[in-house]
């Protein structure tokens, strides 16, 4: 276990041992639609590729609320093509598009303050599948990412006649991405390591009082993965090069619509 997860843990264990006696189960389901947008640069800061498009996808979630304390559980999964624009390994400019498919499982806690305001941690895990088309000559690339995050931070809220309004924010902490690259048989497959990333996350929401049922919700992610070392690539079992993950900036927009019970 890291150290970014052991004091999580740490920080989590008091905390349930503190829990009222009272409690209240609520959950909901969403539709949401995520403008998921992907670019990576070279180590002179040259962008290399620019990947942007909207993806449809579903989410869940499930709280339990014991006094002050809130426990909830997320998740979120997204899929779509979207555009790609990026360049050869002779430096030709290529146009494709890729199979894009991002999950998230999401479980942590929440602490009421007091006059609306509340801290909250949790800890994710990602996956992100980019399946690239080949263009031209240039065959195309299948990429797995999985990932794991503490995101922590503070949320707001106010009850206008309108209902009931919260914003966030938080920072993201994630542990370095394990990354798996297919080569579209070409090469043989390689898995290798990049390294931990920072981030940060604002959201808001909106519940009509006509209408407290109902969640229109906006969230906006922010992700810096530095360049991950080199790793050797083989064709069949032979040494035939290296390949490295350069650094990459992950951001998404997300808007979703969502039946609270």
């Amino acid at each position: 276990m890291t150290p970014i997860f052991r004091a999580g843990l740490a920080a989590a264990l008091p905390l349930l041992l503190a829990l009222p006696a009272h409690a209240q189960w609520q959950g909901g389901i969403g539709l949401g639609a995520r403008d998921a947008r992907h670019t990576e640069y070279d180590q002179g800061g040259r962008r290399l590729v620019r990947e942007q498009g909207w993806l449809p996808g579903v989410t869940l979630d499930a709280g339990y609320r014991s006094g002050d304390f809130t426990w909830f559980g997320a998740l979120e999964w997204y899929r779509h093509d979207i555009g790609y624009q990026g360049q050869t390994q002779g430096g030709s400019a290529a146009r494709s598009s890729t199979s894009t498919g991002l999950a998230a499982v999401r479980l942590g806690g929440t602490y009421a303050l007091g006059a609306g305001y509340s801290v909250q941690a949790a800890f994710e895990a990602d996956r992100w599948k980019r399946d690239i088309q080949g263009s031209g000559a240039s065959a195309g690339l299948q990429e797995t990412y999985r990932s794991r995050r503490l995101v922590a931070g503070v949320a707001k809220a106010w009850q206008p006649a309108a209902g009931t309004v919260s914003a966030d924010a938080a920072a993201v902490l994630s542990e370095p991405e394990r990354l798996h690259v297919g080569f579209s048989g070409l090469l043989d497959p390689v898995s290798f390591d990049t390294h931990r990333a920072h981030g940060w996350r604002i959201g808001a929401s909106l519940r009509p009082a006509a209408a407290p049922w109902l969640e229109l919700r906006a969230r906006y992610d922010w992700m810096t993965v530095p360049r991950s070392g080199d790793a050797d690539i083989t064709r069949n079992g032979q040494f035939a090069g290296t390949v490295a993950q350069p650094e990459h900036k992950r951001q998404a927009l997300t808007l979703s619509v969502g039946y609270r019970f």
